[in-house]
């Protein structure tokens, strides 16, 4: 036989052997089909983002979505120079964290991001602080010194 003829018979079978597979029938026990990859067994993966005035604050966040008490916080941001994240004690519900901020003096926002791990769901979070903004505070007109008068309703 020429060498070209067993090469080619050897390919066809190669290909032959190669094109047999599992069966179409999910309960053929000679041939069963793979199974599908099972539903992710970890929980939830939820993101929420939360906005921080541009003056020094401190308050209590829920981090609505996870159901149980956090069991570690990931991200280099949680104790930073102008923020820091602190767990509360848990009880029920969602747990809550404790955000404390310096005042942001400079002329961009601000982000930090975190990372909630609790039993059964992951919390990412982003934490963006306002831009401190010079002038008079619309909510306190009076509370800066100046030489004009302040606005006074005639009655």
């Amino acid at each position: 036989m020429n060498c070209t003829k067993i090469l080619s018979l050897i390919f066809v079978a190669g290909i032959t052997l190669m094109s047999c597979g599992g069966s179409d029938d999910p309960d053929d026990p000679i041939n069963p089909t793979p199974n599908p990859p099972k539903p992710n067994t970890q929980g939830k993966f939820l993101t929420m983002k939360h906005e921080l005035p541009a003056k020094a604050s401190e308050e209590i966040l829920t981090l609505n979505g996870l159901s149980s008490s956090i069991s570690e916080m990931a991200g280099a941001d949680y104790s930073s120079s102008w923020l820091t994240i602190t767990k509360e004690a848990y009880t029920s519900g969602a747990p809550k964290v404790k955000l404390k901020a310096t005042e942001n003096m400079q002329t961009t926002k601000r982000s930090a991001y975190v990372v909630f791990v609790a039993a059964k769901d992951t919390l990412a979070l982003t934490i963006n602080q306002a831009v401190y903004q010079s002038g008079t505070d619309v909510n306190n007109p009076n509370d800066t010194s100046t030489d004009q008068p302040a606005y006074s309703r005639s009655e």
